[in-house]
């Protein structure tokens, strides 16, 4: 603001001047006009309409950008003043593009305030597509070993069932949401393989399973084209958390019959 006052300063000269000269009229109006003159140019530069300029939004980027590349937490105050200064829409641009620039830099104590920050803007039932997809590049980043998890199922068919068949497989969080980590439909084999790609919403994947330790359902629903019928398979599973790839092998006396 320094340079502002200076300025001021050497605005008012010409009026200085004209009032400390001897031979001079109307030096109560010239005074008046000068006062005004201060005054207004003080309110400009201490308003709403200086700190919103585009100086304090520079600053302020700077500020943030400076604590990535130092890899140090944003603070959620110096978020409130990002908000503060420019529409909602523009500040959640911004977050992204911080958060991915803290990303590509592993520098993840900044990555996770900034995740933290982004779960509360990113409000709207539409917007969370886009949290969930952030927090998935995160996570993939902090723990590359995970990105690509998958559980691979080997099965021996029940008895007269060959490969001419097809299979709905689904896995779901015990005592969880009710919406599966993974699900896929197969063609024609008794190899089935799921990984985070086959997950409904990002982030909810086998990889955050296998973070949290939680206990799975497995679920499969088999139908044999050949003999026109019906089976399916249902167990519990916990994934081993030293390893991104689990297997999990099905007998064929573990098939049941379904009802029709």
């Amino acid at each position: 603001m320094t340079i502002y006052i200076l300025l001021t300063i050497f605005g008012f000269l010409p009026f200085g001047a004209y009032l400390l000269a001897q031979k001079t009229k109307n030096k109560g109006l010239v005074l008046g006009f000068s006062f005004f003159y201060l005054v207004s140019c003080l309110l400009i530069f201490t308003s709403n309409f200086y700190t919103s300029s585009s100086y304090s939004l520079k600053s302020i980027n700077e500020n943030v950008i400076q604590k990535i590349n130092l890899d140090e937490q944003i603070e959620i105050s110096l978020y409130a003043q990002l908000d503060q200064f420019s529409n909602n829409d523009l500040t959640k641009n911004w977050i992204q593009s911080y958060l991915l620039n803290a990303i590509s830099l592993k520098h993840f104590n900044s990555a996770e305030s900034l995740i933290s920050i982004a779960e509360d803007i990113y409000s709207e039932p539409r917007e969370k597509v886009i949290f969930y997809s952030m927090y998935t590049q995160l996570r993939d980043a902090r723990f590359p070993l995970f990105s690509s998890a998958r559980l691979d199922v080997s099965s021996a068919l029940p008895e007269n069932c060959t490969n001419d068949n097809s299979a709905q497989v689904r896995l779901d969080i015990v005592d969880g949401p009710g919406v599966p980590i993974a699900e896929g439909s197969f063609i024609n084999t008794n190899q089935y393989s799921l990984s985070n790609k086959n997950s409904l919403i990002p982030g909810f994947d086998i990889a955050s399973a296998l973070l949290n330790n939680e206990s799975l359902e497995i679920f499969i629903e088999l139908r044999c084209s050949n003999i026109n019928e019906i089976y399916q398979f249902n167990s519990l599973f916990i994934f081993d958390p030293n390893s991104p790839v689990n297997t999990y092998k099905i007998n064929s006396n573990e098939w049941s019959k379904a009802e029709q």
